[in-house]
């Protein structure tokens, strides 16, 4: 019996140690590792609260899906809730990204926002998982240029009018060896104080279906929401950064490319400044989200393999040296001579 629970708590005690090995939670990383940055909001021409902002990869490793969820105040009580995604597939360290959040309020019929003011937004990123795939990296922009719409059309349905609108314009060449599969430009636009105010291009807005090696294509994306002409200098755009993303090839490797510098601040256009008292640059919203979760990188899927062969190596071999044991025939009981009686 003493054996037997001797070599039961020698696999408990080895079992551990292995354990010790393999880190908690690698389905998911740990929300922290992703941070909401600062931001921005402004009322689109329905009357939609319209959040701009950025999330940061601050981990050691590529994380595919940004969710997020955030929460709009009013002086007058009002609450909306929402959620939303930002704009990446495949977030490297270091990497960041723009999310354009609508914020829908429920009591209106096509979403504008019916309170008096905003007070508050809280804004936190909920997940975050960790993927050991990134984007083909091989697509490079030049000839970067940028100019102000001046067609003010002929009427509020002009599909042409683009009067103050922020153009973007340059070449994507495929610089590798594959082809590009879904091809997307995401702009995002910066006011003076570096505070993401607009973004164009979005993550569903296909650009190309496919791009071969050593092939171009033009681009050209607008920030239409803020007119240029008289807008607030908090919402003048002053620069620009661009991020590619295309839905393959997805590559496997240790090699992820590195994000330095970023963002890449493309020129600058000069636009009529209007007042300064604009005060929807909100603060640097601090990540509620829950801690826990690794925060290390994952550990390649061979590690584990082997950690798991040496847990039932040991247990097989524990168990065979019980058998052996148990197998042997018992000692004979030792004969004792018969006491002499007295005379």
């Amino acid at each position: 019996m003493k054996k037997t629970s001797v070599s039961l708590l020698i696999i408990l005690v080895i079992g551990s140690l292995c354990l010790t090995f393999i880190p908690a939670a690698h389905s998911q990383t740990a929300p922290t590792n992703v941070k909401v940055l600062d931001y921005s909001y402004y009322f689109d021409y329905t009357g939609t609260l319209v959040v701009i902002g950025e999330v940061q990869n601050v981990g050691s490793y590529t994380v595919g899906t940004v969710y997020l969820a955030g929460s709009a105040y009013s002086s007058d009580g009002g609450k909306v809730d929402s959620t939303t995604i930002a704009l990446v597939k495949d977030l490297l360290p270091g990497q960041k990204a723009t999310f354009m959040w609508s914020f829908y309020d429920s009591a209106s019929d096509f979403g504008s926002w019916t309170h008096s003011d905003v007070t508050q937004i809280d804004l936190s990123v909920t997940r975050a998982d960790a993927t050991s795939g990134y984007l083909y990296p091989d697509l490079k922009i030049s000839n970067l240029n940028n100019h102000l719409g001046t067609n003010r059309g002929t009427g509020s349905d002009d599909p042409n009018a683009d009067y103050g609108a922020y153009w973007v314009t340059g070449t994507l060449t495929n610089t590798g060896t594959q082809t590009a599969t879904n091809v997307r430009i995401i702009v995002t636009y910066y006011n003076a104080s570096g505070t993401a105010v607009a973004v164009g291009g979005y993550i569903y807005e296909v650009m190309n279906a496919t791009l071969a090696p050593s092939q171009s294509t033009q681009f050209k994306i607008g920030a239409f929401d803020l007119n240029q002409t008289g807008i607030v200098s908090s919402k003048k755009i002053t620069s620009y950064s661009e991020l590619v993303e295309v839905d393959g090839p997805i590559l496997q490797g240790a090699s992820v490319p590195t994000v330095t510098p970023y963002p890449t601040f493309g020129p600058t256009t000069d636009a009529t400044s209007g007042p300064t008292t604009d005060a929807t640059v909100g603060p640097t919203s601090q990540d509620s989200s829950p801690t826990g979760g690794s925060t290390n990188s994952p550990i390649p899927s061979w590690v584990l393999g082997v950690v798991a062969v040496v847990v039932i190596v040991v247990v097989v071999a524990i168990v065979l040296l019980m058998k052996k044991r148990s197998s042997q025939p018992a000692a004979a009981p030792a004969k004792t001579k018969p006491a002499k009686s007295e005379k």
